[in-house]
């Protein structure tokens, strides 16, 4: 008959220990797992959050007939630059070719921008050198005009060509597309300087500077208080401010529509100066882009 000795003691201490250490790392690391869940789904809704938030964003910005500025966007063009814009038939191409060329020579309606890159100013000793883009005026084209605006660094200054002989009470689609620059130029810190250069001044039915100005403001003041209508229609009926505006839409100008719109409450300097592209007499616009050189 066989003796069962019992096992010593020392190995059942051993084992207890381990078996003490095992449990404990299986809490811990369900404990890890149970927090990298936890943080794991905080991510998540805090992605989902985010993506809510852009697309509403986006959706009320594209509604609201506002051009997105994205803060990231990445600037490809440092140079000091000049752009011409403006309606389609308004002289913008033919200023463009007397500019660089000191010519005039017959033009065709372009599909792309017209780029000189070592422009310098004819009316001064030649010392500035820069870029001139000329723009299309052509609607479907115009995104072409405002990715260049969004990605350029130091813009001296703006020409924004108009035929001067429109009658005043036709300017709707005219003020339109300089309220899209605006939308645009104004998000810069001081804003960018902007000529309205009222072209074929040496025409009997051409309109005063003033007037075209005046008239310019007029329609862009339409122009806002028919897409805050809208925005109201579209959001439900939300908060306004004494001047009418709404307080949880980004705007992109301090309208003070009580005395209405004016060019004087925005960052940029806007003026308006006559001129003949035809009759070679740009010299008050070659005066205002010499000015913008020493900024």
């Amino acid at each position: 008959m066989c003796d069962i000795k019992e096992e010593p003691k020392f190995f059942n201490r051993p084992y207890c220990k381990i078996s003490k250490i095992s449990r404990r790392s299986t809490r811990t690391v369900l404990t890890h797992i149970s927090q990298c869940v936890m943080v794991s789904n905080a991510v998540l809704v805090a992605i989902i959050l985010v993506l809510i938030t852009t697309a509403l964003f986006t959706i009320r910005t594209t509604s609201s007939g506002l051009i997105p500025v994205s803060n990231a966007s990445k600037v490809t063009n440092k140079q000091p630059t000049f752009i011409i814009a403006g309606p389609s038939e308004s002289g913008k191409t033919s200023l463009f070719t007397l500019l660089t060329s000191d010519s005039l020579r017959p033009s065709v309606t372009s599909l792309e921008p017209n780029v000189a890159h070592d422009f310098k100013i004819p009316i001064t000793t030649k010392t500035f050198t820069g870029r001139l883009i000329e723009f299309p005026g052509h609607l479907k084209l115009r995104n072409k005009l405002f990715e260049t605006l969004q990605n350029s660094s130091n813009i001296k200054g703006l020409i924004f060509v108009v035929d001067a002989t429109v009658d005043p009470k036709e300017l709707t689609s005219t003020a339109e597309f300089l309220f899209e620059i605006l939308q645009v130029t104004e998000r810069f810190p001081n804003g960018v300087d902007i000529l309205i250069a009222c072209n074929k001044s040496e025409s009997f039915t051409a309109r005063p500077p003033l007037k075209i100005r005046s008239a310019l403001e007029k329609e862009i003041e339409r122009i806002i208080i028919r897409r805050q209508k809208s925005l109201e229609t579209v959001n439900g009926a939300e908060k306004t401010d004494d001047d009418g505006n709404l307080q949880d839409e980004p705007q992109v100008f301090n309208l003070g529509l009580k005395d209405g719109f004016k060019f004087e409450s925005l960052e940029g300097n806007i003026d308006a100066v006559e001129g003949s592209v035809i009759k070679k007499n740009i010299d008050r616009w070659e005066c205002w882009m010499d000015e913008r050189t020493v900024n």
